[in-house]
């Protein structure tokens, strides 16, 4: 349900080898950080009005279990939340299966039930999110190499 934002693409190779030349490993963990970053605000935006349009309820005080509702929409509280894991940074956004928050239900809506179709707003979120992710990646990079040549 959740989706992990990290760099793994294909096409800039050439672009990507020639950073790792110039910089040093903290400048290139740092930018590749300050991307992921970047294209985890577009993943939340993305994943935020997927919700909305999917699984939209008018008045969240009449969704949910009665004892459980909390008056807001869960497309306003979308988790986001950013890991290391060895060594490189990535953005984890959406619920996760163990989730125990105020909106754990969302993970029904994403995958389905027995009786219910999976909506899988949280998969539409990622496909633009990972193509966002290649561009702010081409232009972040770009922008170091203009850098480090001096151009």
């Amino acid at each position: 349900m959740s989706f992990n934002i990290t760099m793994d693409f294909l096409g800039l190779d050439e672009v990507q080898r020639e950073i790792e030349r110039l910089a040093t490993a903290s400048e290139l963990k740092d930018l590749n950080k300050k991307i992921v970053k970047k294209a985890g605000k577009v993943g939340l935006e993305e994943s935020e009005g997927q919700i909305r349009k999917k699984a939209y309820s008018k008045n969240p005080m009449k969704s949910g279990r009665r004892g459980s509702r909390t008056g807001q929409h869960a497309a306003d509280n979308v988790p986001e939340k950013g890991t290391t894991q060895s060594g490189n940074y990535g953005e984890v956004i959406g619920w996760e299966k163990g989730d125990t928050s105020p909106f754990f239900y969302m993970k029904f809506h994403e995958w389905g039930t027995t009786m219910h179709k999976p909506k899988k707003f949280m998969l539409e979120a990622a496909r633009p999110t990972y193509r966002a992710l290649k561009s702010i990646a081409e232009e972040e990079y770009e922008k170091v190499l203009k850098e480090k040549l001096g151009g």
